[in-house]
């Protein structure tokens, strides 16, 4: 009856260490993923942080570049006008600009079809050999 009873204890103590045990690996894993999600968190500050620096520095290049461009009109008298737009050619037959490149697409498929024949019939089929 002592065998039985110590037995049992000391299962249950064996039992009641691995749970513990058990317990405070969930615990460090829980600590290691928040550990991750604030490493993370402060990554992603750090990025945003760089995105809005570099928009700060094109922002005062483009003002440097306008007032650049400002000061060449004012030295000439007038304010800075951009170039006028180019005019795009009326709409038409799009395939009318391609026709001369697509006779010199035809002119090199069909030769090259001709090369292609030429290395076939150079060929001997298995029973000519």
């Amino acid at each position: 009856m002592r065998r039985i009873l110590a037995t049992t204890t000391a299962t249950c103590l064996a039992l009641a260490a691995s749970a513990a045990s058990a317990q405070t690996d969930a615990l460090q894993a829980q600590e290691r993923a928040a550990s991750r999600m604030e490493v993370e968190a402060l990554r992603q500050q750090q990025m945003a942080a760089a995105r809005e620096a570099q928009a700060a520095r094109d922002r005062a290049a483009t003002a440097q570049t306008l007032r650049a461009l400002q000061g060449q009109g004012a030295s000439a008298g007038q304010p800075y006008r951009p170039p006028p737009a180019m005019v795009l050619p009326e709409r038409g037959d799009p395939t009318a600009g391609l026709s001369p490149g697509l006779g010199e697409l035809d002119r090199l498929t069909d030769a090259r079809l001709a090369r292609s024949n030429e290395v076939l019939r150079a060929i001997k089929p298995a029973s000519e050999r």
